[in-house]
């Protein structure tokens, strides 16, 4: 049966529309993968052989181990935003006798030969030989233990990856939790407050002198599989995922309703973020937006450097402003000819999406006010920055969006796919950046910083102020090119 799998898989693959195109894609992408696998292989070989001599007061082991959960930990990261869950045309094995387990061990398994797998391997086997293998302080079922156990701990994120991955599109709440926790995690142990790292090398040492302990990561990749395996089981059959699906419905934001066409109109596009798969993909990264600022405060010589915290400030206040922003038209290109017939006043359809950027923009700066802690600076910075984005950016992502003509697919993933990418989503995100610094650099070069800030604020509450003038201007633009987005739109390839 597996060979039939595979055979059948690569006849599907050979015999699509899109199979040169694909193939020499996937030989480009393969080519930099290679290269990619062949620099962490010597990087993971010099590290290893060389680890007393970078860390000369610490035990080489120890020192190795107390990265690992830090890796495994990125690697779930990754995994979760970049690895493709595996798939199978299922349909036509439904009515052969064919077991459904083997299916869904068939899906399972394709997904052990992802690129991702390989990498920790590669980076622990010179580990092993240079660092393990020479002491005898370690015995041999040690050592073994301790490779097992790796290897199983790298099963566990893939499965664990996968299931969450699938979960996503049900309780995607579960899976921003999760990363969310991981990522508090390590600026926690940043301040040292939680020390991941000594947790990890006593753990994972431990392997070495405990065997026994192997079986703790090889429950926890059984966990992982069979929680993959009965969810997959559960939604075999189509009736079955329609049956599951049955009832579940986004609530109406009753709130919404006294602005009346203008309130209609946000309210269908906050369900199409809540109810399809590529738009709420890219939900997951506003927390990692929001916690942006970690990476800067915290460091002398950025406080000092207020150009640079505008920049961050913009990035924070505006997260989805521009994850929402660089697609505005693509995410309606699967019925954008029904929205040209049936709306008859585009100033109320592009007001509506502006009360969205502008409403998250003054939830984002709410959220960032704990960054007051870092200094007063930091928040007069944020709040300019906030007012831009709710009185220029809007603006700057509808005037640009008219330029975009490529169709988007909501029921794909956003890692890896480039479906309504153009030059765009780059051109948009210049002037959301450097018009700001633009108002900013003359009163810094005349030693008045606090004023550049101060300017950047006061443009944003002109931009509130005229609203109105440039709503018109977006407006106008599109009644031009609506024709030519609409035939982009219809192009499905």
């Amino acid at each position: 049966m597996l060979k039939w799998f595979i055979r059948n898989e690569w006849r599907e693959m050979k015999r699509s529309s899109m199979w040169e195109q694909s193939l020499a894609i996937k030989i480009g992408v393969g080519f930099l993968f290679f290269i990619l696998f062949f620099e962490f292989a010597v990087g993971s070989i010099y590290f290893s052989d060389k680890l007393e001599e970078i860390f000369p007061d610490d035990d080489p082991v120890e020192k190795f181990n107390s990265f690992v959960l830090y890796g495994f930990s990125l690697g779930f990261l990754t995994r979760f935003f970049m690895q493709k869950v595996p798939v199978l045309s299922i349909q036509p094995y439904l009515h052969l006798p064919i077991k459904k387990s083997s299916l869904v061990n068939f899906v399972l398994g394709k997904s052990l030969l992802s690129f991702f797998n390989f990498i920790p391997i590669v980076i622990i086997t010179p580990f092993v030989i240079f660092q393990l293998a020479p002491y005898s302080d370690y015995s041999s079922s040690g050592v073994w233990a301790y490779v097992l156990s790796m290897v199983f701990m790298v099963l566990s994120v893939n499965f664990l990856s996968i299931y969450f991955k699938r979960s996503l599109s049900v309780n995607s709440w579960i899976s921003g939790v999760i990363a969310l926790f991981i990522i508090v995690l390590g600026i926690l142990d940043y301040y040292g407050i939680v020390s991941a790292g000594k947790f990890s090398a006593s753990v994972f040492t431990l392997v070495l002198s405990q065997p026994v302990l192997l079986l703790l990561p090889l429950i926890l990749a059984m966990v992982a599989y069979l929680a993959n395996y009965r969810t997959l089981i559960s939604k075999l059959y189509p009736e079955e995922n329609r049956k599951a699906k049955k009832g579940v419905a986004v609530q109406e934001i009753k709130y919404l309703k006294q602005f009346g066409e203008i309130g209609q109109l946000m309210q269908l596009e906050i369900k199409l973020f809540l109810r399809n798969k590529r738009p709420k993909s890219t939900l997951i990264f506003i927390p990692i937006f929001l916690l942006y600022g970690f990476m800067f405060y915290p460091q002398k010589i950025y406080l000092e450097m207020s150009g640079m915290l505008i920049f961050v400030g913009l990035f924070m206040t505006g997260p989805i402003l521009m994850m929402y922003g660089q697609y505005i038209l693509s995410w309606e290109s699967s019925y954008f000819d029904g929205i040209l017939t049936s709306i008859g006043d585009f100033n109320r359809y592009f007001r509506a999406k502006y009360y969205i950027m502008a409403g998250t923009t003054v939830a984002a700066f709410i959220v960032t006010l704990p960054y007051v802690y870092y200094g007063t600076q930091i928040l007069m910075i944020n709040l300019a920055c906030a007012l831009f984005n709710i009185g220029i950016s809007p603006f700057i992502v509808l005037f640009l969006s008219s330029n975009n003509k490529k169709r988007l697919d909501l029921s794909q993933g956003s890692a890896f796919n480039y479906q309504g990418v153009s030059g765009t989503q780059f051109i948009l995100s210049i002037p959301i950046f450097v018009v700001p610094l633009l108002i900013y650099l003359p009163f810094w070069a005349f030693g008045n910083p606090e004023a550049g800030i101060a300017a950047i604020g006061i443009t944003g509450l002109a931009g509130i102020g005229f609203n109105k003038v440039l709503m018109n201007v977006v407006v106008q633009r599109f009644e031009r090119r609506k024709y030519i987005i609409a035939d982009g739109f219809r192009n499905k390839n």
